[in-house]
C-alpha cells in the first residue's frame, strides 16, 4: 500500500544559483541542508520540515510571474509560504528585502473558523512565496 508521508523537497531551477542562495540564505536567513559549494551550482536550503534546493538551470527564460490572485494565473506550481508566528513582525522584518505582491496584507476565512493573514513576495527570479500567519480550528 501506497504511505506518502510529507513532503521532503521542492526544487528551483534557476540561471544564477548564487542569486537565489543569497537571497534564501542572506536574506532570509534560511540555513544549509547540506554544505553548499558554489562551484558546483546547486544548493540545498533548510526550511524546517522541507528541504529547497536550488538547482542551475541554461534552457528557457522563466514563467511569467504570478499575481495573489489564483483566478488571474495560469494553472501550474503557484507558491509556497512560510508559517509565522506574527504577521505584522514578519513583514517589518521582510520590508527593505523582498519585493511584496501586494500592498497590504491579505485575509481569509473559512466557515469552520480556520483563518490566515499573508502577505506574498517574489525571490528575485519571480518567484512567488508567502509568510503567513494561520490560525487553525
Amino acid at each position: 500500500m501506497l504511505n506518502l508521508k510529507r513532503i521532503d523537497n521542492m526544487d528551483i531551477l534557476t540561471r544564477n544559483v548564487q542569486r537565489l542562495v543569497d537571497f534564501y540564505h542572506g536574506k532570509l536567513g534560511l540555513g544549509f541542508f547540506l554544505p553548499y559549494v558554489a562551484e558546483e551550482e546547486w544548493a540545498a536550503i533548510d526550511c524546517g520540515n522541507v528541504t529547497l534546493y536550488i538547482f542551475k538551470t541554461t534552457r528557457g527564460e522563466h514563467e511569467p510571474r504570478r499575481t495573489a490572485v489564483n483566478l488571474e494565473d495560469k494553472p501550474g506550481f503557484d507558491s509556497f509560504a512560510f508559517e509565522v508566528d506574527n504577521l505584522d513582525v514578519a513583514i517589518k522584518e521582510l520590508t527593505g528585502k523582498v519585493e511584496w505582491v501586494t500592498k497590504e496584507p491579505i485575509h481569509w476565512h473559512h466557515p469552520s473558523g480556520t483563518h490566515y493573514r499573508y502577505r506574498p513576495f517574489f525571490d528575485p527570479d519571480g518567484n512567488m512565496l508567502y509568510v503567513t500567519e494561520p490560525h487553525k480550528v
